[in-house]
């Protein structure tokens, strides 16, 4: 009679600990898990490319940022800021979608990022994406000193190098398209094509050394070697076709496509092995 209660006793503080253990290992799964969203959402990578051409003379760094949706890095985008001030920059080029339509918030947050970047003496080149095409927006950027490019063409010179820089405003595309219709690059001079959906198939014909994009977030969620998981109906893309473009390096040819995971996100608001980046571009001449 003694010894039952012991073992009662006995029974519950094992079950008691058990409880705790299991709260504890859920806590930490848990608490693991909300970091990683954070840190995928909110830590800025600084990707690098570096491109090298004989027309080249003088090395040229520009900054690619793209894709913003509203999202802000701290309070005014100051972290976001500060990473893009900490890189000397001969240019900002900037690949549209800097707000999601209708959110009136994130069009604050893009007009007080992109008026804070042109309160410097960095020169900065815009073209719209889908959601941020808007006329009003437009004017108010140019209305900082900003260029937006709406098929034009700039000169950007530093030293004795001069690049041609062309943006173009069109976010849809027919069956038809081609962009050598409309300008064809000068060979005399490096080119970037400043396009928000990277489109390459109409983009090539027209010769530029370059192309700029973003558009894709690089599939927001992706898995070490298979790449983004889902795109426009289809699983794993990236694993069923070599013309699917949605991150990084591409180079056809002469050509060079460059796509910028970008820095906000649509819904839903993850991302995974995929972080919010700007891009520094690094143009130097051949190695002797």
């Amino acid at each position: 009679m003694a010894i039952r209660p012991y073992k009662i006793k006995h029974s519950k503080q094992q079950t008691r600990k058990k409880i705790f253990t299991s709260l504890t290992i859920l806590f930490i799964l848990v608490a693991a898990a909300i970091f990683f969203w954070r840190f995928n959402l909110d830590s800025i990578k600084v990707n690098h490319l570096h491109l090298s051409d004989v027309r080249i003379e003088d090395e040229i760094n520009l900054i690619q940022i793209t894709d913003l949706h509203g999202k802000s890095f701290g309070k005014d985008n100051k972290r976001l800021v500060e990473r893009i001030r900490s890189r000397p920059a001969d240019a900002i080029l900037v690949t549209g979608d800097l707000y999601s339509g209708g959110d009136s918030e994130g069009k604050e947050v893009a007009i007080n990022l992109m008026q804070t970047l042109a309160e410097d003496s960095t020169p900065i080149y815009f073209v719209t994406g889908e959601h941020d095409n808007d006329d009003d927006f437009h004017d108010l950027l140019s209305s900082f000193g900003i260029h937006v490019l709406a098929f034009d063409q700039e000169t950007l010179q530093s030293g004795t190098t001069t690049i041609d820089i062309y943006g173009i405003n069109s976010v849809y595309f027919w069956e038809s398209y081609n962009l050598a219709n409309e300008v064809v690059a000068d060979p005399d001079h490096f080119s970037i094509l400043m396009a928000h959906i990277p489109n390459l198939p109409k983009f090539e014909d027209s010769g530029f050394d370059l192309i700029l994009s973003g558009e894709t977030h690089g599939g927001q969620i992706r898995l070490p070697f298979l790449g983004a998981i889902w795109m426009d109906g289809v699983w794993f893309p990236e694993t069923r076709s070599n013309d699917v473009y949605m991150k990084g390096l591409y180079n056809t040819g002469e050509n060079h496509l460059f796509i910028s995971s970008g820095l906000g996100t649509v819904s839903p608001h993850i991302r995974f092995w995929n972080r919010p980046e700007i891009v520094v571009i690094t143009l130097t001449p051949p190695q002797p």
